[in-house]
């Protein structure tokens, strides 16, 4: 009887214990809302959210594909390289004339096409992920300045024709913007992907311990390389959607975006090291983030203050994790006895 209860009651535990964790994330957000809506005047006005939304996809798509990588125990450096690079590519095509809808096709694709080359040289070569993807990532941006538009020799900024199927990627249904649509699209598909497929479970079981999955007969190489491979088609998207709501893609459009990714999926309750958290976790975190500065922008406070509370925030989530995950561990284990 007592063998009954410990199986039946390890998993409830553990399934309380994400919620916990993922009401929290939430939690922040909307304590953080709330401040802001009282202590100004325009946060709650439709404008105001809808930009926000909008600024938190860009930042979120590429979070979402990052918590694939984190959860499966990896770590991706190279996101804000691709994220250049495929910017700069699609602007050339749609310059071209090449369809609206394929210079999406494309940016995706070729993002996946570098995230396959990380995947390539982990999973393959048994390279280290964190050197790995630091090296790609600024191969990548160097790629950028190949690939950019010169005048005279000099880097210029090129903008989409204003003729061009692509310009339609960035406009709005009542309001909100495309790329908000995706971006919650994507992460309800992803949340279900995680959590209901065996690809998900295979991915949460690399995470938390990488030599058991493979014992189970888990293709510990192929979850991995499919999650790099997701990692850069959610920057190839990000981007793609980003320079055709901006009419054009700066050489630094995804400059830096890769940490911030990484804040954004800790600060929503993804865990360093792999096998905690979820697309929700990537989205309240990116959205915590986003609001973060969009209410500093109101206070009039200097920009130095943005990197300074988002430093303490990581540092203050991470802790909190730790706590948190000693505390969970502590009442798993008494519950086996």
């Amino acid at each position: 009887m007592k063998s009954k209860k410990v199986r039946g009651s390890l998993p409830a535990s553990l399934t309380n214990a994400k919620a916990v964790r993922r009401m929290i994330s939430v939690g922040l957000v909307l304590i953080m809302a709330v401040i802001f809506s009282v202590t100004t005047d325009a946060f709650l006005s439709f404008r105001n959210i809808t930009n926000l939304l909008k600024d938190s996809a860009f930042l979120g798509i590429i979070a979402l594909g990052m918590a694939f990588v984190i959860i499966g125990g990896g770590i991706d450096l190279s996101l804000g390289g691709i994220a250049c690079v495929v910017g700069v590519l699609c602007i050339r095509m749609s310059v071209a004339g090449f369809p609206g809808f394929l210079v999406v096709i494309a940016g995706v694709v070729i993002g996946a096409v570098f995230g396959s080359l990380n995947a390539i040289l982990v999973t393959k070569g048994r390279l280290t992920e964190f050197v790995t993807t630091l090296a790609t990532g600024f191969i990548f941006t160097g790629l950028t300045l190949v690939f950019s538009f010169r005048e005279r020799g000099v880097v210029t900024l090129v903008e989409i024709p204003r003729r061009s199927g692509y310009r339609a990627f960035g406009g709005n249904l009542g309001g909100v913007h495309y790329i908000t649509i995706v971006w919650v699209v994507l992460t309800i598909l992803a949340f279900f992907v995680l959590t209901k497929t065996k690809f998900g479970l295979h991915t949460y079981a690399i995470g938390s311990h990488s030599n058991a999955a493979r014992m189970s007969g888990v293709n510990t190489n192929r979850v991995k390389a499919a999650g790099y491979l997701i990692s850069g088609g959610c920057a190839g998207l990000a981007v793609v959607m980003q320079a055709a709501l901006n009419g054009s893609a700066a050489l630094n459009i995804g400059s830096g975006y890769e940490f911030k990714a990484i804040a954004a999926c800790v600060v929503g309750g993804v865990v360093l090291g792999g096998g905690k958290g979820d697309s929700i976790s990537a989205l309240t975190g990116s959205l915590f983030f986003l609001m973060l500065m969009n209410g500093l922008y109101k206070y009039g406070l200097p920009f130095s203050w943005d990197y300074i509370l988002q430093g303490a925030i990581i540092l203050v989530a991470t802790a909190f994790d730790a706590i948190f995950n000693r505390i969970t561990s502590k009442r798993l284990l008494a519950l086996s006895r």
